[in-house]
């Protein structure tokens, strides 16, 4: 299944000997000043040999061609990577099946990071899209197109006309077409093709009307051509160019054939029924022992082969020719047609080939041997190992009866709804299909169920009770202890619920134990994931350090293993930024989403991974004065959850819009209308339930709505929600959590006049914080932090050094940001010292050094000084400054 064809990462080799076609070659020199050349054109119209030529002009030193022909077991995106792959710089075993292992979108990161490599101009051609064309590869190529370096220039050949964001390309001007217009032959090339078999010529006039009567169709000016050479009447072929083109092509398929001896006629009538042809396809479709023999003669006798397998051991006959003589078969027997395609998929399906196996079985009609085929490779499995569009097409040409009547159809039928983003039809499907199977199944069978089932409810990111979670536990001593894909979904979904639910100290053992099945099934792409949640549970815990050093970590894996700018480092990339931002390195983290949330946007992500991502870059832009750039991040946000359907997500952006508000805004009135319109009551009210719908959202509801009772004065109440609040993190273990109620706790019971108590929880607040170096939300809530601070500065005598240097740096950190403007376009105080150092010629490098930032910090804020004063060049940021008056006359600084 998986076994990849060499020789389609190359010109057919039967391509070698063309007439050459200049003014559609120059023509076709200007797809190296374009992002994107499509030539659009029905069969046999050139396409092929025309690219083949032009290949072998452009390849050399300066410039690598990859070239891959597509056929239709290339629909699914991860196929097609690997082929991509392949044809760009070859692979060895364990690159192949490295990449074979990843999602599309992890296989498209790696293909990028190659081409990134790549000193050269690089052009990937797509011979035949429309074979693997459907909505899987057109995404996959979009956002190949896309995301590609500048160096990279694509051209597409099908017989459909493809989307691939060419509207933008074409306003662009990154868009060259050629249609069937432009590849039709003239007459000088179609006399040049006639003309070179050793039958019979044409004369210029019969040359002529030929062209007129095909409009230059190339294929039918070939066949034409090998009529000729086989003897043909030049007359009586003139005679019969008239019609349609498919009926030319029925006229000139039929002399091809009928030249043949009748024993070849009935083994090519046969055998067309196969995309490849070998010596053992031939013995088999027609009861033979020379199938080898017989295949080196008809490759010698002309018929319209070519070799797929460098030892020219495989063959495909020309599609158009193969097409047609299946049609004949179909019309002129159908019985045996439907015999042979049983005959074919039977054979495939022995060999494990289901892609093929599948194809016969769909031509031969049978619905008992199409559903036995495919339950018998998988059914729902199938759908992961990336055969998705197979398992679609099949299911396609199923009875809903058969599908019910086979519990893995079922829940294949299931899966490709969750796939598709249908979840109310899933759900439904899922529902009835429990309700009502039989109870007599398999315990195998019943796991099977149970692991679909897992997947669709992590794509409807639904809760689930401790009751439940708790029930699940027990049935892993039920699951097969050598079945590591369905042990490892089970583990992985169980400790994702528990964290999720807020049960963090039952989350982390679940979560390890997927990871030894990913690891013993050799699956570092999904062991990951589980680095990924691991990290979070940890973070959650307070223990920030050690969330960061398995993220580090699994960072180095993934740039060895998938690259920097892989989809895996793009979900590192958000969890690293929110722990940088909480300890206030807000121009490093933003540095890292900047390039990560875009790639992100791109793919399916998780809540989790979303919220982190967006809601770290809107805090940061809020924090720098930025409230308009933080809401055009948030409405970011919302897109996102309504394209996936995530309920959660837009809960939650709601919430950190107002959390943004509460924190930033100059009045509290913005905060009051959108708390009524959301209707935060009913959020925070579910905190006092064991289980709410969703947790996280129950907890920033009550969160913000303490805030809003301690801005309007009532103590009382917000100290009730926040003692309930404490309570449930003490209970498990939420670290991260206590830091904000605490500091909340802290201000409430000082305006009371508690300041006994006030110290206590203030000093709870610092006392986690300061040793996992948490400083961000003291800053972003310095509304109730700011006079907390100072009070416990006065008191430094009776406090340790370390905690004084703590609160010490935190009471500037939060007078930078009270002093900071509140204008999405005025400069901060950092930006107006880069920018002074800027002024005196001074290097990213060399102002890092000087002011203590980072060089990464500092070229994040130049980017922002540019914006704002809307240049984009040092040189002129200096000047526009000094005009502006932002640069008051001084010394430069010692160096």
């Amino acid at each position: 299944m998986d076994e990849l064809i060499p020789t389609k990462i190359a010109p057919p080799a039967w391509m070698g000997n063309q007439v050459r076609r200049d003014a559609l070659l120059a023509r076709l020199d200007g797809a190296l000043a374009r992002r994107l050349t499509l030539i659009h054109a029905p069969a046999g119209y050139g396409k092929t040999s025309l690219l083949s030529q032009w290949r072998a002009r452009v390849d050399g030193d300066a410039t690598l061609v990859a070239w891959l022909t597509l056929e239709r077991d290339d629909a699914d995106p991860g196929r097609l990577a690997q082929y991509i792959a392949l044809a760009v710089d070859g692979m060895d075993a364990e690159g192949e099946r490295k990449l074979a292992d990843l999602p599309p979108r992890a296989a498209l990161s790696a293909i990028i990071n190659r081409l990134a490599r790549e000193p050269r101009r690089v052009v990937l051609i797509l011979d035949d899209l429309h074979l693997a064309e459907g909505a899987p590869v057109g995404e996959f190529l979009k956002a190949l197109i896309q995301l590609a370096p500048p160096n990279c220039h694509f051209i597409v050949a099908s017989r459909d006309y493809p989307w691939l964001g060419q509207s933008l390309l074409a306003a662009e001007e990154q868009l060259l077409e050629l249609h069937a217009e432009d590849l039709k032959f003239s007459a000088e090339e179609a006399g040049a093709l006639l003309a070179r078999g050793d039958g019979a010529t044409l004369a210029g006039e019969d040359v002529a009307r030929i062209v007129e009567r095909t409009e230059g169709w190339a294929i039918a000016l070939q066949l034409t051509a090998l009529s000729l050479k086989r003897g043909a009447d030049p007359r009586q072929l003139v005679a019969h160019f008239s019609g349609a083109s498919s009926e030319l092509a029925r006229y000139l398929s039929e002399q091809v054939l009928m030249t043949l001896p009748e024993e070849t006629q009935q083994v090519v009538l046969r055998t067309a029924l196969l995309d490849h042809l070998t010596g053992d396809t031939i013995n088999l479709l027609c009861d033979r022992q020379d199938g080898w023999l017989l295949l080196e003669r008809l490759e010698q006798q002309g018929v319209v082969l070519t070799p797929v397998s460098p030892d020219r051991q495989a063959y495909r006959y020309h599609q158009l020719f193969a097409e047609y003589l299946r049609e004949r078969l179909a019309r002129g027997d159908a019985a045996l047609f439907r015999t042979l395609q049983r005959r074919a998929a039977l054979w495939f399906a022995e060999r494990g080939e289901v892609v093929e196996a599948v194809d016969h079985a769909v031509q031969a009609s049978d619905d008992a041997l199409l559903a036995t085929v495919l339950e018998d490779a998988g059914g729902w499995r199938l759908i992961p190992q990336g055969f998705q569009g197979m398992v679609e097409r099949g299911l396609a040409e199923l009875p809903a009866a058969t599908i019910a009547a086979r519990p893995r159809l079922l829940l294949a039928s299931i899966y490709l709804e969750v796939k598709r983003g249908q979840m109310e039809v899933a759900r439904a499907e899922f529902d009835r299909f429990v309700a009502t199977a039989d109870p007599d199944l398999s315990a195998d069978l019943w796991t099977e169920i149970r692991v679909v089932g897992d997947v669709l409810v992590e794509y409807e990111n639904l809760p689930m009770t401790f009751e439940t979670l708790l029930e699940r536990e027990a049935l892993l001593r039920t699951l097969p202890a050598d079945d590591h894909l369905v042990l490892a979904n089970f583990y992985e979904t169980l400790g994702a619920k528990y964290y999720e639910g807020g049960w963090l100290e039952r989350a982390l053992e679940p979560t390890l134990a997927a990871r030894e099945h990913y690891q013993a099934l050799g699956s570092l792409y999904s062991d990951l994931f589980t680095r990924f949640h691991e990290a979070r549970i940890k973070r959650a815990q307070g223990r920030m350090q050690d969330a960061a050093v398995i993220l580090a970590d699994a960072r180095d894996e993934i740039e060895r293993g998938f690259g920097p700018r892989s989809d895996l480092a793009a979900n590192c990339a958000a969890f690293e930024a929110e722990l940088l931002y909480e300890q206030d390195r807000a121009p490093e983290a933003l540095a890292l989403l900047e390039w990560a949330l875009p790639h992100m946007e791109l793919f399916d992500g998780w809540v989790d991974v979303y919220a982190a991502a967006y809601f770290t870059a809107a805090r940061a832009a809020a924090g720098d004065g930025a409230l308009a750039a933080a809401q055009a991040l948030l409405d970011r946000a919302r897109r996102t959850a309504e394209r996936r359907r995530f309920h959660q997500l837009t809960l939650l952006t709601d919430l950190c819009e107002l959390e943004l508000l509460l924190h930033h805004a100059p009045d509290i009135a913005p905060a009051r209308a959108l708390a009524e319109r959301i209707g935060l009551d009913a959020l925070a009210e579910p905190m006092r339930s064991e289980s709410p719908r969703y947790r996280a959202v129950a907890v920033a509801a009550a969160m913000c709505r303490a805030q809003l009772h301690l801005l309007d004065g009532d103590h009382v109440t917000a100290l009730a929600d926040l003692a309930h609040m404490h309570r449930w993190a003490s209970q498990h273990g939420a670290g991260r959590l206590l830091i904000d109620v605490n500091l909340l706790r802290a201000h409430g019971l000082r305006q009371a006049g508690d300041a006994a108590r006030a110290q206590a929880c203030f000093d709870e607040a610092v006392g986690v914080a300061m040793f996992q170096g948490v400083v961000r939300p003291f800053v972003d809530a310095r509304r109730f932090s700011r006079e907390l601070v100072e009070a416990a500065l006065g008191g430094a005598p009776r406090i340790d050094r370390f905690r004084a240097q703590f609160l010490r740096n935190l009471s500037r950190a939060v007078a930078i940001r009270a002093a900071a403007p509140a204008d999405d376009d005025a400069l901060n105080p950092a930006e107006t010292a880069i920018l002074a150092h800027l002024s005196y010629g001074y290097s990213n490098k060399e102002i890092a050094r000087l002011i203590g930032m980072s060089p990464d910090t500092v070229k994040y804020r130049l980017k922002s000084v540019f914006r704002k004063i809307g240049v984009n060049k040092r040189r002129d940021a200096v000047r526009v400054s000094r005009e502006r008056g932002f640069l008051p006359g001084a010394d430069p600084p010692a160096a």
